[in-house]
């Protein structure tokens, strides 16, 4: 594959900030974590660019659904590839219906993920898309790592909630062009069977708007659940905790692991 300099170059365009566009030169981390998808996969690459992920997935026999915000990239993936292996869809992620074919269909998803909205993406691609059991992302490394430990922050007990996550290689910031000003890493995403938390994010959104508080204060004095129809029995729960649950209570959000908060969101949904 060339350079992406050169192949931009003959499109005539520029990699534009506004998407986060950083094309991945230097892929042979990519190609060694490609194992962490399973064979028989169907993949969704999100902002698959200028294909270089694609082409390590597709040498694997993978059929694929690339979807892409940016007109020219889209047009050139629609070039590049047909048919039945690749349907290629020209549009924002986080705007399309993933409730339909063709992203319905796919069992795994893919990308280098742009760095400014990598929550609002990992977000949907566990919540909204259930049929999605495996991932092998590309993020920002401090993300991946707090991600990985599983603590922390609300995203990485949403996501440690419903599957496991690992950082299975780091990528220099020089691998990509343009170079970004921070390096990067990949994380690996296997979903858990068990119990759906359909609610979960809305405990996790009280926990940590007060984080720095006891989470018993944080959970007491939040602005969400009074505008939600699905947390009004949970202030009284609340009233009449368990022992374990009542120590939990007494420590800030950015303590505890995914099982504290499945643990204490179980109860309040019983």
């Amino acid at each position: 594959m060339l350079h992406p300099s050169k192949i931009l170059k003959q499109l005539g365009i520029s990699p534009l900030k506004m998407f986060g566009q950083n094309f991945q030169v230097d892929t042979h981390v990519v190609a060694n974590a490609a194992v962490h998808i399973p064979a028989d996969a169907v993949i969704l690459e999100i902002g698959p660019g200028l294909g270089a992920w694609t082409e390590i997935f597709l040498a694997r026999g993978h059929r694929m659904v690339l979807v892409e915000k940016d007109r020219s990239l889209a047009e050139r993936l629609r070039q590049n590839y047909t048919a039945p292996q690749v349907v290629v869809m020209e549009g924002d992620f986080l705007e399309v219906d993933v409730t339909k074919p063709p992203i319905s269909d796919c069992t795994a998803v893919v990308g280098n993920l742009p760095f400014y909205i990598t929550s609002e993406l990992l977000l949907r691609i566990t919540g909204e898309c259930p049929q999605i059991e495996h991932g092998l992302f590309g993020v920002q490394l401090e993300v991946a790592e707090r991600l990985a430990a599983g603590r922390g922050s609300s995203l990485a007990i949403a996501l440690s909630a419903i599957g496991e996550i690992r950082m299975t290689g780091k990528i220099s910031r020089h691998s990509f062009y343009p170079p970004p000003n921070v390096d990067a890493a990949l994380l690996s995403f296997s979903r858990k069977p068990g119990r759906s938390r359909p609610h979960l994010r809305l405990l996790l959104k009280a926990a940590f708007w007060g984080k720095r508080k006891a989470l018993g204060t944080a959970l007491k004095k939040n602005p969400f659940w009074d505008k939600e129809p699905v947390s009004a029995g949970w202030a009284p729960r609340l009233a009449a905790l368990p022992p374990a649950l009542e120590e939990l209570m007494k420590r800030r959000a950015d303590d505890l692991s995914a099982a504290d908060f499945c643990a204490l969101y179980d109860y309040l949904c019983a």
